[in-house]
């Protein structure tokens, strides 16, 4: 990169490049913090639209997302990956309805709805991958992500990331230890209670009401 290339930044003089969003020396942003085109990022209308929709806004706004997330991209692998999860999400949806419509035993639906929970707490952890491998790339800020609240809270932390994301990127967040024995114990035991929730016929029986199935 030739100096022709090159501007001073307005805040402590150094050589930056002239498209630069942040500075690498002063770390002053020249832009406002964004994630461009991804849809319902305000976290509290996302809460109540969970509570009023008994939950299923959170599938419907990963499906709404599916393009903006797509534009984040920078590795064709990652977009692979993200795009293999929203298939399987459909597909669980799918089987879902379809067994609950043929009044398949609970245990059956169960098993779906932990699978499901399973590909919730993957697609969060790969969204947001590709939101810190964006913000890197674009404003030299390596975001954190807390493999803790991804387990437990999935799709609530993703959006509560989002909604917090300029802050997050002009202001330093403390890291979670993923190794440490607590948060392995904490999501086997999220896990269980999961597992013994879905074991409930009464949501079951509640979303064949709801759907007239």
């Amino acid at each position: 990169m030739t100096e022709e290339n090159k501007i001073n930044c307005p805040f402590c003089g150094n050589l930056i490049e002239v498209n630069a969003y942040k500075c690498p020396h002063c770390d002053a942003l020249f832009a406002e913090p964004e994630l461009p085109e991804i849809r319902f990022q305000a976290f509290a209308p996302f809460i109540a639209l969970n509570i009023l929709t008994f939950g299923l806004f959170s599938t419907f706004w990963f499906f709404a997302n599916i393009k903006p997330v797509n534009k984040l991209v920078n590795n064709p692998k990652d977009g692979i990956k993200v795009n293999w999860l929203f298939g399987l999400l459909l597909l669980n949806i799918f089987l879902y309805f379809f067994y609950l419509a043929q009044n398949a035993q609970s245990w059956i639906l169960s098993l779906i709805v932990l699978l499901q929970i399973g590909v919730y707490i993957a697609l969060t952890y790969r969204v947001l991958r590709i939101i810190q491998k964006f913000t890197q790339k674009k404003y030299n800020v390596n975001l954190e992500i807390n493999p803790f609240y991804v387990a437990i809270f999935n799709i609530l932390y993703l959006s509560h990331f989002i909604d917090t994301y300029k802050d997050r990127v002009t202001q330093v967040h403390e890291y979670f230890n993923v190794k440490s024995p607590q948060i392995i114990l904490l999501v086997i035991l999220l896990l269980i209670i999961q597992f013994m929730a879905c074991l409930n016929t009464t949501t079951h029986h509640f979303f064949k009401w709801l759907f007239g199935l």
